[in-house]
């Protein structure tokens, strides 16, 4: 049944089975990324090329993902803290992983659109930073944002795993066939974060009404205004990632050269997770945060400048700058919410992140759709990232 590793009160939970944990915690983490938001960018050409569907119904179908993600992970959040590990990833497991094996079977781009959006927002749901990161923390309660810190440089390894792997699956088995061991990949992963059982949980029971927790947490104005910058930063992040080759070779890069950029800047969020704990313990969350924000904007403007040397800086600087702004969000959002609700109450993160995946790639096309260049898209996501960096509040109010 694997470890069983709820705090005791009062007492520490074992260091050696703490680290099991973030480590278990660190791999769920990974195949939930992995089998839809990082690989989904591999399938599509292949998709299109095969099936015939639309590049845009195929867009729909990812925005899909991520706009039922949103609202749904309050339940993965809420199962977390009434159930422990259990419970989110036995439904990650079961129902999310189910939808995405059935959508490789599907012959109509609509029953697939349906289907894969459907498992990709459950698995979004119960097993992305939100779910894990809380669990995490309460793994460690003497040490929680060294446990956010270490589960997350393990998932920081997510897309240098899951893109080139894909793209062989692909290329070796045809999309179809990826698309189902991504799908296993995601069940086997959730099916190992189960063997944690009540990890995760509370030492006290959570709120019996999620809404009433819910609710109390947002008349906190240091709680609106913290979810409006992670909505203004996440829609800056996902309106610029998802055009990144494009904005560089419009600007003059070889798209060769502006694919090797992009996987750079994935490989950059390791800089920005390496002794990260330590320098939090002596400045805090918001301060680095606030310059995570800041950094990833200098980073953002540097693709317009359409050389190697610029894009070079931009995927050191953003890809730094975005690594470390997940555990720091984790961190600091932690600190203002009730101990018991904490799962329930990070999935308002999640559901702030979720709406703004949906938001930013629409608002990020249609501006340069619009003005026949990519500078406004450019120009949205260096407002958005300055003005979380303006708005965020440094003190922590922990409840």
């Amino acid at each position: 049944m694997g470890h069983r590793l709820r705090p005791v009160k009062g007492r520490e939970t074992r260091p050696d089975a703490a680290r099991h944990g973030v480590l278990v915690l660190g791999i769920v983490t990974i195949t939930a990324y992995g089998s839809w938001l990082y690989s989904f960018g591999v399938l599509i050409g292949p998709i299109h090329d095969d099936a015939g569907w639309s590049t845009t119904a195929l867009g729909v179908t990812y925005g899909a993902g991520f706009l039922l993600n949103g609202p749904t992970s309050l339940l993965g959040g809420r199962l977390l803290d009434r159930h422990g590990c259990r419970g989110p990833f036995l439904l990650q497991a079961v129902v999310g992983g189910g939808f995405l094996l059935a959508a490789s079977w599907a012959g109509h781009p609509v029953v697939f659109g349906v289907l894969y959006a459907l498992g990709a927002g459950t698995v979004g749901a119960t097993g992305f930073y939100h779910v894990t990161t809380a669990a995490a923390a309460r793994l460690r309660p003497d040490r929680p944002d060294r446990a956010i810190a270490r589960l997350t440089m393990i998932g920081a390894l997510c897309s240098a795993i899951y893109l080139p792997a894909t793209a062989w699956l692909v290329e070796a088995w045809g999309w179809r066939n990826a698309a189902r061991v991504l799908a296993l990949t995601c069940v086997a992963g959730a099916l190992l974060g189960a063997t944690l059982g009540t990890t995760g949980r509370g030492e006290e029971a959570a709120s019996r009404s999620p809404w009433g927790a819910m609710g109390e947490a947002l008349r906190r104005p240091a709680v609106r205004r913290m979810l409006l910058v992670f909505f203004l930063a996440w829609m800056a992040y996902t309106a610029i990632l998802g055009y990144q080759v494009p904005i560089m070779t419009s600007a003059g890069l070889a798209l060769g050269t502006a694919g090797v950029l992009g996987g750079l800047r994935g490989f950059g969020q390791l800089l920005g997770r390496v002794g990260l704990t330590g320098v939090v313990e002596r400045f805090g969350a918001g301060p680095l945060l606030r310059l995570s924000y800041l950094g990833s904007a200098v980073g953002v403007a540097f693709l317009l400048v359409g050389t190697v040397p610029a894009g070079i800086a931009y995927a050191v600087l953003a890809g730094a700058s975005l690594g470390a702004t997940s555990p720091l969000q984790a961190i600091y959002a932690r600190t203002r919410f009730a101990a018991r609700d904490l799962g329930l109450l990070m999935g308002l993160q999640g559901l702030a992140a979720g709406v703004a995946g949906a938001v930013g790639p629409v608002l990020g096309g249609l501006s340069h759709d619009l003005l026949d260049s990519w500078t406004p898209t450019v120009g949205l996501g260096v407002a958005a990232l300055v003005a979380s960096a303006v708005l965020l509040h440094d003190r922590p109010k922990t409840p």
